[in-house]
């Protein structure tokens, strides 16, 4: 019973720790924006989980089989990066060296964690349930609640797909190479090939989100019902087209039999945990110890090298000669345009070769390819590629503790945040350069304002995240959940890069450029904030 009873604890510190943070706040806030969006009144002007304007009568079932959809497939990107920082947390904070002393196993410390994460997401999905009670209600197209149809589609589809999240955020933070920016990349391309294979899997072990027999049965429903029978698959978000279909959807079959197969991704996500606590450091720092004794014997080799040759002999006849500072008005523009040119550096500085040839690929081929292709193909993609270069935007300070040095710096609203915002837009400009320049020379000016408001949106964006929740995760969760919504799923209201024709003939992009000063104002507002805290 001990190691049970110190998992538990293990647990419920953990789990407590990160309910009080802003970050998991904000994912709960957005999440229930996200499920009031993704049901959408009988009068507006897209469906979701639709075919050709078919969709189901907003009963449990539908509710509950729909936003348990939504929460497989996209609570799942957001929810690895909420949860991925278990271990540096307890790095950072010096409580894994604690941890380290104590009798705790690796296997036993890893599985807390993953627990935890499990603990955590659930509680997101629990809020998930209620709000979608709440939307059934509030759409009142069925007022008859039946919470056996509401719940199972979680049980079976949510259920398994947080357990697998929490094991993988677990098993990424445990392999070094894993643990940073590329892991965050190698993830996000396995979320977007899971959400494929679940929707066309014919088997439960290719279904990774429990998605596909909820799809299937949706698609065939609607198509019995088509003008076009079998010639369409249901689709997340479409634009309405026609009038709208309703049906009485009654759900699926559930079975003892159906919810055994789904939860054998459960032993798989035990797997997985398992196999992190072979890579788990367990916060051994002998690695450091030998790194700092390797600086220690070239310092004292340099020492010697030094003490074996004469020493020179003093000169009495050297001048010492100082600068006269003078400040104008050509020389605090040169300064400035050298600051920006360092933050610029700083913030490329440690990419790979392979970084800036995919970058400059894309960059060619939204010159040389048709318009047509470059809006569908690559506009979405253009601006995910620098998503972690944005994300370190107002945290690094923190991160490397430089903030007393910074903070404490004549003008640094001035001298340091502007340039940090200014080079964060020359990293959007520049990798968008090629679809802004075939804009220009095709003359489609309104993509290129929504690109030119884009631009700015982003990295505004991640500096006020960055500033007031001190991470970079929270910039990652809300980016990728709004551009996978928008630019890669074609919703309008979620464009913020010109992606849809839809978005620039609402008049979109102005709400954006709104945003981004509304929400520069709050970077500006945090920054001195902290800048307070040191003066």
């Amino acid at each position: 019973m001990r190691p049970l009873r110190i998992l538990f604890h293990m647990m419920k510190a953990d789990y407590l720790e990160r309910v009080r943070r802003y970050n998991f706040l904000i994912t709960i806030l957005v999440s229930i924006f996200i499920v009031f969006k993704f049901v959408p009144a009988s009068n507006e002007n897209y469906l979701t989980l639709s075919l050709n304007g078919i969709r189901g009568i907003y009963n449990s079932a539908w509710i509950g089989s729909t936003i348990a959809t939504l929460a497989s497939m996209l609570l799942s990107l957001p929810a690895f990066f909420l949860v991925k920082n278990a271990i540096e947390r307890d790095v950072q904070t010096g409580v894994g060296q604690i941890i380290a002393t104590t009798p705790i196993t690796r296997w036993l410390y890893i599985m807390g964690k993953m627990w935890s994460n499990f603990v955590l997401l659930m509680s997101i999905v629990s809020v998930l349930i209620v709000s979608a009670l709440a939307m059934q209600l509030i759409r009142g197209e069925d007022y008859s609640v039946d919470p056996v149809s509401l719940l199972l589609p979680f049980l079976y589809s949510t259920l398994p797909t947080m357990a697998l999240v929490a094991s993988m955020a677990i098993f990424f933070e445990s392999v070094p190479f894993l643990s940073k920016g590329l892991g965050n990349f190698i993830y996000l391309i396995l979320w977007g090939f899971s959400i494929k294979s679940s929707t066309t899997a014919t088997h439960t072990t290719q279904d990774m989100l429990g998605i596909s027999p909820i799809v299937t049965r949706l698609s065939s429903e609607a198509n019995a019902r088509s003008s076009h029978p079998g010639e369409g698959h249901i689709s997340g978000i479409s634009p309405l087209k026609g009038d709208l279909v309703t049906y009485d959807w009654n759900g699926l079959s559930w079975t003892i039999g159906v919810f055994l197969e789904r939860y054998i991704w459960f032993a798989m996500a035990g797997v997985i945990v398992t196999i992190a606590s072979i890579f788990f450091h367990r916060f051994d720092l002998t690695r450091s110890v030998q790194i700092n004794k390797k600086r220690k014997s070239s310092r004292a080799k340099s020492k010697n090298e030094l003490q074996s040759k004469p020493e020179p002999e003093p000169r009495n006849d050297i001048k010492i000669k100082l600068t006269p500072y003078t400040h104008t008005v050509g020389a605090g523009r040169s300064s400035y345009i050298k600051i920006l040119a360092m933050e610029l550096r700083i913030m490329l500085k440690g990419l790979r070769l392979w970084w800036y040839l995919i970058a400059l690929v894309m960059i060619v081929l939204g010159v040389v390819l048709p318009m047509e292709i470059v809006v569908e193909f690559i506009l979405p993609f253009i601006w995910v590629w620098p998503v972690l270069i944005w994300s370190a935007m107002g945290t690094n300070e923190a991160y490397y503790r430089t903030h007393q040095l910074i903070f404490t710096a004549v003008h640094p609203v001035r001298n340091q945040f502007i340039v940090l915002w200014l080079a964060g837009v020359i990293v959007a400009y520049l990798t968008g350069s090629g679809v802004m320049i075939h804009c220009v020379i095709t003359g489609d000016w309104e993509r290129l304002m929504a690109m030119t408001v884009g631009g700015m949106f982003i990295p505004t964006l991640a500096v006020a995240l960055g500033i007031w929740s001190g991470s970079g995760k929270l910039f990652q969760i809300v980016f990728m959940l709004t551009w996978y919504l928008g630019p890669l799923n074609k919703w309008a209201v979620m464009d913020f890069m010109g992606a849809t024709q839809e978005s620039l003939d609402r008049g979109l992009p102005l709400y954006y450029l709104l945003a981004t000063v509304i929400l520069l104002m709050l970077a500006v507002i945090g920054r001195v904030r902290q800048m307070k805290v040191y003066h």
